[in-house]
């Protein structure tokens, strides 16, 4: 894929429905998708010596990979897609992912719908290096 736009996922409903709008403009613009998935890290120890490092990873990785999975469906094969997790703080990472890459553009969804930005898109929306689209919800 020569350019792509970036689709930050997590398990909610607005999130697909930024997929959605990004399927629409990688369709008229010839364009790819890249669907991100940011897990946080989990430092404490407490969570590390009740649950186990292993453990926490194996379950993030599977939680990861089911909401890419489900956000994969929604393109329904009509673009070209790349799936990818990052580890970290969302805001962040999304931009990190954003720098330097093929990416053109972030299609990004508020999480609750009675806000008109949340933190994460308020966050990406003053330290991305790239045009951000927010879907309105």
């Amino acid at each position: 894929m020569q350019k792509i736009y970036l689709v930050p996922v997590d398990d909610s409903e607005q999130c697909l429905s930024a997929v959605d709008h990004a399927v629409e403009a990688a369709l008229a613009s010839g364009y790819g998708i890249q669907l991100l998935n940011v897990q946080p890290k989990i430092h404490t120890q407490y969570a590390q010596s009740k649950v186990g490092i292993k453990k926490l990873e194996n379950y993030k990785k599977e939680t990861s990979g089911k909401i890419l999975d489900r956000a994969e469906k929604r393109t329904k094969g009509l673009v070209e897609v790349v799936c990818k997790t990052r580890w970290g703080i969302p805001a962040v990472e999304i931009c990190e992912e954003a720098k330097g890459k093929a990416i053109k553009g972030i299609f990004l969804a508020p999480r609750k719908p009675k806000k008109k930005l949340g933190s994460i898109t308020y966050k990406v929306l003053q330290k991305s290096t790239v045009p951000v689209t927010v879907i309105p919800v």
